[in-house]
């Protein structure tokens, strides 16, 4: 993956996740686009302002590869602004995220603004709108899109014979209410096993019935309330979120945007069965125990608050922000 802050004109620094390895490429093609989206495998989704097309780049073999333009998913506000009022379209195109699914054969955003899940192979001529309901997070696990919503976990199901669609493929087992302004839902590939992780707005001290009043002010006493992250495994064959209070001895770093998961024997800076919270998640950077739910400040440069997981990732291990640029 590319280390979003680790860059110096066309040169960026990619980390393998997997073996805790760092490589620098020159990319000049990043002079011609807008960088709008980094996808789980690696690859670089870039906005081409001049044709309004989205490209995807390799950046190991610097292959691109085209896409649909995207003007016909706009808002018509959208389009007037980036054509009638020339605003650059990156300026008010907003995405989640983006994946390769059905054997890398297709590629599927998840679009914020305008808010649509939507799919394309190489050489159509459009985008496919799929679903336009928020999405907490989406994530491509075993060759398909895995999306998480309110309801639990839904799957991209497209088939030949019909239109792409998304159906369920994990319920929660009891009931739920996700309040958007203060929860968020994030999937994670944990190692080769699909997680879910919760985040909650919770009361400080859930006996004590004031925790919920308002204070002298009138305004509601944010002190009261604390973070808390549930994670559950997400069982694909009986179709249920199981709650668990572990990682299998590995650490997630997550931020809004981003979730990632890696070893702890290949960090080793890191501790098993922790969740590294990015700045934007709980105000600060924090490290989270799952089994016990305790908290740590993470131990970084104060000055430095990191609102990417990747950043998270490289102050854990590094110990500075300074190493990001």
């Amino acid at each position: 993956m590319m280390l979003d802050k680790a860059f110096a004109g066309p040169r960026r620094r990619f980390l393998n996740v997997c073996t805790g390895e760092c490589i620098r490429m020159d990319l000049p093609v990043l002079a011609e686009h807008m960088l709008v989206a980094l996808t789980p495998e690696g690859l670089l989704l870039l906005l081409h302002e001049p044709t309004h097309m989205l490209r995807l780049l390799n950046p190991l073999t610097l292959q691109l590869t085209d896409l649909p333009p995207v003007t016909a998913l706009l808002r018509p506000e959208q389009q007037r602004r980036s054509l009638g009022w020339g605003l650059k379209l990156g300026d008010v195109l907003r995405v989640r995220g983006a994946s390769l699914v059905t054997d890398a054969s297709i590629v599927a955003v998840s679009f914020s603004d305008p808010m649509v899940l939507a799919v394309a192979k190489p050489g159509d001529e459009t985008w496919t709108a799929v679903d336009d309901r928020h999405m907490n997070s989406t994530l491509p696990f075993a060759g398909r899109l895995y999306c998480a919503f309110y309801l639990g976990v839904m799957v991209l199901n497209i088939s030949s014979d019909q239109q792409p669609r998304l159906v369920m493929a994990a319920k929660w087992n009891k009931s739920f209410y996700l309040c958007q302004m203060s929860a968020s839902l994030h999937l994670v590939d944990n190692g080769g096993e699909l997680m879910l992780v919760h985040r909650m707005l919770c009361s400080d001290n859930e006996d004590d019935d004031d925790s919920h009043s308002d204070d002298e002010n009138g305004d509601d006493s944010y002190e009261a309330y604390l973070r808390k992250y549930e994670v559950y495994r997400v069982d694909l064959d009986d179709g249920i979120l199981i709650p668990v209070k572990g990682l299998n001895g590995r650490a997630v770093f997550m931020s809004m945007s981003r979730t990632i998961s890696v070893s702890a024997e290949v960090f080793p800076f890191v501790t098993a069965d922790t969740i590294y919270l990015g700045f934007d998640c709980d105000k600060e950077t924090l490290e989270y125990n799952i089994a016990d739910g305790s908290r740590e400040p993470c131990n970084s440069d104060e000055r430095v608050h990191p609102c990417s997981v990747v950043d998270c990732l490289c102050n854990c291990i590094h110990g500075t922000g300074k190493l990001l640029a």
